[in-house]
Parts: C-alpha cells; sequence; structure tokens
C-alpha cells in the first residue's frame, strides 16, 4: 500500500493493525471520513475477543465467552446500529436481574415500571432485596448516595480500592459479597478488593444510577460472529476499506526520527501509509517494535498492566432446566448463567446453558474434566431440574487474559492515542477512555485514534484524547 496524499483525493492512507472493535471502529470512523484505509487482522475473520468458533469435539457453534452490554453502552449501541446489527442484540426496556444463592432463594434487582427518575426507580427491589438484611439494606442505601454524590475524579481514589472506600462507607462484608460484586464483577471483572475505588465508583455512576436505563442488560441473540464480525466486515467493506484476514503484523519499522516508516506482515511483505493505528493487545505490542520506540513513553507503561481471567462453561442437557434469559448467583461458583437455547431460539428438546464466571483466579489453573465437574455439581444444587436431566456435553473455554484489570493506579498508565513516534497511534480498551475493559471501551478507543490521527492530519496542535461515554465527531 502506498502512502497517499490529499491530492488524490482522500486525506491521506492509514494503517490499521488489529481487527477487534477497536480496530473495527477506527477503521470505520477513518473510512467514513474519507481516509484510505487497509485493516491488518491475524484471524481470519473480525472481532478479535469476541468471537465464535466451531468446536470440533461436539461440532456446536459456540462463542468465546458469553459478551453482555448495558444501555450506558451508547456508543457501542450507535456502532451496531450503523453496521446494520442492532437487531441481532437484545436489550432490555428495563432492568431486571434474577439473583440466587446457593440455597436457591431468589431475589430479584429491577427497574420500577412506574416512572420514576433515577436512582428512585431502584427502591422498590432495593426493599425487597432478600440477600441483605435490614441493617445492610440501610448501609447500602448510604453507601449508593454516597457513591451517587463523591468526585470519582479525585487523585486518592485512584490509589484505593473500591473495597476499602465501602468499608470506609460502613458496608457490610454481606452487602459487599451480595450487591457491590453483583455489579463489580460482571463488568469489571475483578472483586470489589482488587478494583480502584475511582473505577468502581465509575461503573456505579455511570452504569447505575445516571438514568433509568443504563443498567439495562443486553446480549446477542446470533452467535458472536454473526452479531459483531461478518456486520463490521460487510460494513469496512462498503466503505471501501481494504481487509487483509488471516496476516499478521510481523513488526512496525521507524527511523531515527520515531516516524513510523512502514509494517511487515508474517509473509514478509512491506506496507506503507501516512498513520499507523495499533489495536493489538497491550502485551503484544511491545514485541512489534522496534527497541528504540519500545524504550519510549508510552510503552514502558504497558507491562506494569495486568489481565485478569474468565472462564466460560457451555452446557448441553438433554432437557430444559432453567426459565428466563439469565440469572445471578450470589456466594457460588455459578456467578451468570445464561439460556443460550432461549437467547437464540433453539427449540430442540433439550437447552444449552452458558455458565459465565469473572474474575476466575481460583479456577484458571483446573483442569477442564474437574471444571466441568464441579460446575454440573453446581448445577444440580442449583437448579432441582438438573437433577433429572442428562448432561449431553460439556465444553469449557478459558480466556487467562480476558480483560485488564482496572488495580489501584492502572488509569494513571492507561496510554491515550498518541505515541512517541508522530504518525503511530493505539487503540484498545485498555488505552485511556474512562471505562473499564469493555466493548463499550473498545469502540471509544478506536473514535479516539482515529480523531488524533485526524486531528494531526489536519495540523491542529491538540486534540481531545477521551470522549469519557459519547460518540466524537
Amino acid at each position: 500500500m502506498n502512502a497517499a496524499t490529499a491530492g488524490h483525493g482522500h486525506p491521506g492512507s492509514a494503517l490499521v493493525i488489529g481487527g477487534g472493535l477497536a480496530g473495527i471502529a477506527a477503521a470505520a470512523r477513518l473510512a467514513e471520513a474519507g481516509w484510505k484505509v487497509t485493516l491488518l487482522e491475524a484471524r481470519a475473520a473480525l472481532g478479535g475477543r469476541a468471537f465464535s468458533y466451531r468446536d470440533p469435539q461436539t461440532g456446536r457453534e459456540l462463542d468465546n465467552g458469553q459478551h453482555v452490554i448495558v444501555g450506558a453502552c451508547r456508543n457501542l449501541i450507535d456502532f451496531l446500529e450503523r453496521i446494520g446489527a442492532r437487531h441481532l442484540w437484545k436489550l432490555q426496556r428495563r432492568l431486571d436481574v434474577a439473583v440466587y444463592d446457593r440455597s436457591g432463594r431468589r431475589g430479584r434487582l429491577y427497574g420500577a415500571p412506574v416512572p420514576a427518575p433515577a436512582p428512585a426507580h431502584l427502591l422498590p427491589a432495593f426493599l425487597t432485596y432478600p440477600h441483605l438484611g435490614a441493617r445492610d439494606k440501610l448501609q447500602a442505601g448510604r453507601g449508593l448516595m454516597a457513591a451517587m454524590l463523591t468526585n470519582r475524579r479525585q487523585p486518592h481514589l485512584e490509589d484505593m480500592t473500591f473495597y476499602d472506600w465501602l468499608r470506609s462507607r460502613g458496608q457490610s462484608e454481606r452487602a459487599i459479597s451480595n450487591l457491590w460484586n453483583v455489579l463489580v464483577e460482571g463488568t469489571l471483572n475483578d472483586h470489589a478488593r482488587d478494583v480502584s475505588a475511582a473505577m468502581g465508583l465509575m461503573m456505579v455512576q455511570d452504569g447505575l444510577l445516571q438514568g433509568r436505563h443504563e443498567a439495562n442488560v443486553g446480549y446477542p441473540t446470533v452467535a458472536l460472529g454473526d452479531a459483531i464480525g461478518k456486520p463490521a466486515q460487510r460494513y469496512l467493506h462498503r466503505l471501501g476499506v481494504r481487509l487483509l484476514l488471516g496476516r499478521a503484523a510481523r513488526c512496525i519499522n521507524a527511523g531515527g526520527d520515531n516516524r513510523v516508516h512502514s509494517v511487515t506482515v508474517g509473509n514478509g511483505e512491506t506496507l506503507r501509509a501516512d498513520a499507523y493505528v495499533s489495536a493489538v493487545p497491550f502485551w503484544t505490542l511491545p514485541n512489534l517494535l522496534p527497541d528504540a520506540l519500545a524504550a519510549q513513553p508510552p510503552f514502558p507503561d504497558l507491562a506494569r498492566l495486568q489481565t485478569s481471567p474468565i472462564i466460560n462453561i457451555h452446557l448441553r442437557y438433554d432437557r430444559a432446566v432453567m426459565r428466563g434469559d439469565f440469572c445471578y448467583f450470589v456466594q457460588s461458583p455459578l456467578q451468570w448463567v445464561f439460556n443460550h437455547s432461549g437467547i437464540v431460539g433453539i427449540d430442540d428438546g433439550g437447552q444449552s446453558l452458558t455458565v459465565s464466571i469473572s474474575a476466575a483466579w481460583e479456577y484458571i489453573d483446573r483442569g477442564r474434566r474437574e471444571l466441568a465437574e464441579m460446575i454440573a455439581g453446581e448445577m444440580r444444587a442449583a437448579f432441582p431440574k438438573a437433577r433429572r436431566a442428562t448432561l449431553l456435553d460439556s465444553v469449557v473455554v478459558k480466556q487467562r487474559n480476558a480483560t485488564f484489570r482496572c488495580a489501584p493506579g492502572a488509569s494513571r498508565r492507561r496510554p491515550g492515542p498518541r505515541t512517541a513516534a508522530p504518525n503511530l497511534f493505539l487503540a484498545g480498551e485498555w488505552t485511556d477512555t474512562g471505562w473499564p475493559s469493555t466493548m463499550e471501551s473498545a469502540v471509544i478507543s478506536g473514535y479516539n485514534a482515529a480523531s488524533a490521527v485526524m486531528s494531526d492530519r489536519a495540523g491542529a496542535a491538540t486534540s481531545p484524547e477521551h470522549n469519557h461515554g459519547r460518540p466524537m465527531g
């Protein structure tokens, strides 16, 4: 690919490395603005860490993991609309999550059906929530008010854990386990003990208390490849983006002035552009850079970012064992259980379920057979119908590096889109978007990178490096 100039009828050329949501969003935003864009992706399909595959043992098409959105994911939802995939995702009209404990006692976290401003719409669910005692509820109510009124951008909140903040606000261990962690684990993929207070408060403020529909839960009604990767590929094709799939970047080449002049692909081919956007994982990027560039900001800080694991267990029974689309378990390794058959509309007499375990430190190094047997036992304890059902097959999917960790201090190490190389820009949900490691953060990061590319091309001295949950441009 030859470097382009405005004289050829477009603002410039860009090479995006990585075909996950961040790379897709960056490529789309640049192509929509008239840039000549090439997207390089090592896999044969787009989607990054949101993908489907054919399991060789069972022959079933499975997602690598259950992916969930909430109403606060405005950039992602808008992007799904633009690529023609919004109808493939179900989003609740109002929050409604069934929450069980190991004894089978059922509670609900829901938004009241009658009009009420946030957070008052949550009050009926809060008052009737059975997994907290009266004293816990009183203290938790005070904690929610404190969270709503706290300025989360105070520097000290980045240095302390959310758990310590909660304890300083009188929250009991039971309230943290049965309420706050219900909110934290699924979104931040970590325990409240391990995330910064700043990010824990962000999740509560923007994802729960900001509006009546911010916490509404959504999920794809088709396989992830059909819900993201394929529609994105069609959209980029319509925009004229050149897609190089199944071709991995081997190295990013830069001169003595740090300016990138090309990218070498695994087959030895050299690609050139005016601007380069890296949308690869933070642990992969330094290996692509020349040593001199890798030693300059922001790259050394990337080694200090950490990841957190997720395990998904796909179960197929000979009969239905649960109702509803999904539920959550407190004080149980089950955590989230999704009715895959109901969500995608499979009616074959059996039932396929997905158990999703966030912050799976305790289980990530266990054998797959052991994990499958443990979860099958937990299912029999939790669902009476599972005791009479036959488990036809189970598939365990481990993702050791599923998300980056929002640990205290991590936000200071998350870079913006610009680097020491004047024409190399960064995208990825791990960059400084103001969001945790989510699909929403990935889309925001792609927009931020594209905005930085375009503002530099226009000769602007500076440009916004965050949009914190609102579309740019």
